[in-house]
């Protein structure tokens, strides 16, 4: 690759490095420094720090796993940034497809939610009978087999502050079966476009949440029941499998 700017037949403000924010990790065809002489003549403002401020990291050879750590994060809590190979920079340089890298220099805040950010973020009980909703606020979504009120009534029993109406407060979600089951095969349902678009539209820039399932609660239920004799909660449990929704 030259260090020098290629001869290309458009004019070099409308390529998509130009007043973008660019960092380059790893080793490519041309050293550091030049590299970054290059995109700097190009228009861009190279800074090695990737934040949610960046457009584009160039992923080169053997770059440092902290930096990967930090884009996959920045790109799992929803923030638009395109992630180049040498083969792409190779494709901008020359002025080819510069419509397809095209980005916002906007910081822009778009979660996809996927089945991913559930598996990641999936609060579970562990087996050691430990109740772990106890004390936690919950917010139980649409769409459970049975009365969403009364699953949630076995939540409370079991200590746990139940919410029907969403706060920043909520510490849990707790998706239904058909929730999860839709989503393992990349359909979104009305629960995960709520909390998708909750999400991007509040001011955090972690995502944070937390997720159980309507047979996380149920499960650990029954072992209550057992380990402790729990009639309450037994009764509480049989209202639930003998409802209607």
């Amino acid at each position: 690759m030259e260090t020098t700017l290629f001869s290309i037949q458009k004019d070099i403000k409308n390529n998509p490095f130009y007043d973008r924010r660019v960092a380059y990790i790893g080793t490519f065809s041309i050293e550091g420094r030049a590299l970054s002489k290059l995109l700097k003549a190009w228009g861009a403002e190279v800074n090695n720090t990737i934040s949610k401020s960046t457009r584009f990291v160039l992923v080169g050879q053997n770059p440092d796993p902290e930096k990967i750590q930090k884009l996959d994060t920045l790109q799992h809590d929803g923030f638009t940034i395109r992630r180049l190979s040498q083969e792409d920079l190779d494709c901008i340089l020359r002025g080819e497809n510069w419509e397809e890298y095209a980005t916002s220099n906007e910081v822009i805040k778009d979660l996809d939610f996927t089945i991913e950010h559930f598996n990641q973020h999936h609060y579970m009980f562990d087996d050691g009978g430990r109740n772990k909703i106890a004390g936690k606020e919950l917010y139980f979504c649409e769409g459970f087999r049975k009365d969403k009120y009364a699953i949630s009534q076995i939540a409370g029993n079991l200590a746990a502050w139940c919410n029907h109406m969403l706060s920043p407060q909520i510490q849990i979600f707790v998706l239904s079966n058909s929730t999860i089951e839709k989503l393992q095969r990349g359909e979104k349902d009305e629960n995960i476009l709520m909390i998708q678009n909750y999400y991007n539209r509040n001011k955090s820039d972690k995502f944070d949440f937390s997720f159980m399932t309507e047979d996380d609660i149920l499960n650990f239920a029954r072992l209550w029941i057992k380990t402790h004799n729990d009639k309450v909660l037994l009764s509480l449990y049989d209202r639930y499998m003998n409802s209607e929704y």
